[in-house]
């Protein structure tokens, strides 16, 4: 069934025009269908009974599909045809203050990981046919002497572009055999199953130092929240903090110590907001049905936790966690990082972007752009971890309404998460118990997602077959 009354239902409208104010221009944020939801529930139970099963047979499989269902206007739902998962890469300074037991130069290592198809959320997108893209917004720099980014690659690696500088136009890409692409700026068309690296290009700040403080909370409640976004819609349009949007996806190298100093400053949490609406335009301009996103880097679990607990006045020893296996020394050093930086957000707690300004960070910035973004055009994303989680309800904050489009993939066991996903009236679809910020949860209940697709799908088929009981007439079968 395909409500004729919801004439944009089921597609993608194209990319909205730019974002003039984050707190009052984003425009309404459209629901999905729900009379088609209802219609998909009622056939759900029709399904059952024709094929002798007991009602809510496939339990959160069936709601999957209800929400899948809402969200493209027909029921059943469509197939999943390009499923996307969105990496965003970032370095924290607040990872310098001793909170981790990982040595420097973590996150490159990870970043290498994936891009060679060896780490555990490469293998979930390959099994599963999902497309991956990485794309890197703040990793910092990385030593010259570190080792995990070798002169020379080995047979069949992948040679990605700096993730800390401008491409270098002479060296090309090397494409893996194992399905690992390294891909130009806005490239978007990768096979499914591939995973897109990226090119980080470096977009200057032409401006400035405005990073505001504590101490300026009037001016920055004020400024901030009324200062033009630069959206990726127009890429002729030059934004008063430098370049446009199109230059490149890459905002600072590294976010800043948010214990002592903002993480972005204005214009870059400017620019991180438009990055992620730019990622969400591009891969669903290429065609893609689902989205799935995911952090990658050390220190945004932390960050995370900061924008959780400003946003839901909630203190410290309420969000902080130690699933990293650290010790109690390590444990009450995260927690007075938290504090520190919780202290020098709670000003901002009512203004979600500021909030993303001083502790979230350019990742969790374009995480929670992606995720406006792609209820603005009524694509589903499955969002997992603690820095998604975070990005949600800030995303959530800003363009109320927006969370009907996105469902909770795994029930990640750290209290920040859990309280954004409880602030955010959500349910996880499943609980692995998973705690990796990358996706990877997200990743295996997208799998399921579009198991859950293709079985009502198939069940719709089997039942229209098969006869009802006698003495059963189909107008009571609701």
């Amino acid at each position: 069934m395909e409500n004729p009354q919801s004439a944009l239902a089921g597609t993608a409208p194209p990319a909205a025009a730019d974002w003039v104010s984050v707190a009052h221009e984003i425009g309404d944020v459209p629901e999905p269908d729900a009379a088609v939801a209802a219609a998909e529930q009622a056939a759900a139970r029709r399904r059952a009974r024709a094929l002798d099963l007991p009602a809510d047979a496939l339990g959160r499989l069936g709601d999957v599909a209800v929400w899948l269902a809402a969200a493209q206007g027909v029921s059943p739902p469509r197939p999943i045809t390009r499923a996307r998962a969105v990496l965003v890469a970032a370095d924290h300074g607040i990872a310098d203050a001793g909170l981790y037991p990982w040595p420097a130069g973590a996150t490159a290592r990870r970043i290498a990981a994936v891009e060679s198809g060896a780490s555990a959320l490469a293998v979930l997108a390959r099994r599963a046919g999902i497309g991956l893209r990485l794309v890197d917004v703040a990793v910092a720099a990385p030593a010259a002497s570190d080792a995990s980014a070798p002169d020379t690659p080995a047979s069949g690696d992948v040679v990605p572009d700096d993730v800390a500088s401008t491409p270098d136009a002479s060296t090309p890409d090397v494409a893996a055999p194992a399905d690992v692409v390294s891909a130009g700026l806005g490239e978007a068309e990768a096979p499914t199953g591939d995973v897109v690296v990226a090119a980080p290009t470096v977009v200057e700040d032409a401006g400035a130092d405005d990073v505001a403080g504590a101490d300026d909370v009037a001016a920055e409640a004020d400024a901030a929240e009324a200062a033009a976004v630069a959206g990726p819609g127009d890429p002729g349009a030059e934004s008063p903090a430098g370049p446009p949007a199109k230059a490149g996806y890459r905002v600072r190298p590294g976010n800043g110590r948010i214990d002592r100093e903002d993480a972005l400053s204005v214009a870059e949490v400017d620019r991180a907001l438009a990055v992620g609406r730019r990622l969400a335009d591009e891969e669903i301009d290429a065609g893609a049905d689902l989205l799935v996103t995911g952090a990658l880097g050390v220190g945004a679990d932390t960050a995370a936790a900061v924008v959780v607990a400003a946003l839901r006045d909630a203190e410290p020893i309420d969000v902080v966690d130690r699933g990293d296996g650290g010790d109690d020394e390590r444990w009450m050093l995260r927690t007075a990082a938290i504090r520190d930086a919780l202290r020098r957000t709670r000003p901002f707690a009512t203004a979600p972007r500021s909030v993303l300004r001083v502790a979230g960070g350019a990742d969790l910035a374009a995480l929670a752009g992606l995720l406006v973004q792609a209820a603005l055009r009524r694509t589903p994303v499955i969002i997992d971890g603690r820095a998604a989680c975070a990005a949600a309800l800030a995303a959530e904050r800003m363009a109320p309404g927006a969370r009907a489009w996105w469902l909770v993939g795994g029930d990640c066991p750290d209290p920040a998460a859990r309280q954004a996903v409880a602030a955010l009236g959500l349910t996880p679809l499943v609980d692995l118990g998973i705690r990796a910020e990358d996706g990877t949860g997200a990743l295996a209940a997208a799998a399921l997602a579009m198991v859950a697709v293709e079985t009502a799908a198939d069940l719709e088929a089997a039942a229209a077959a098969a006869p009802l009981p006698g003495g059963v007439d189909t107008a009571d079968v609701t």
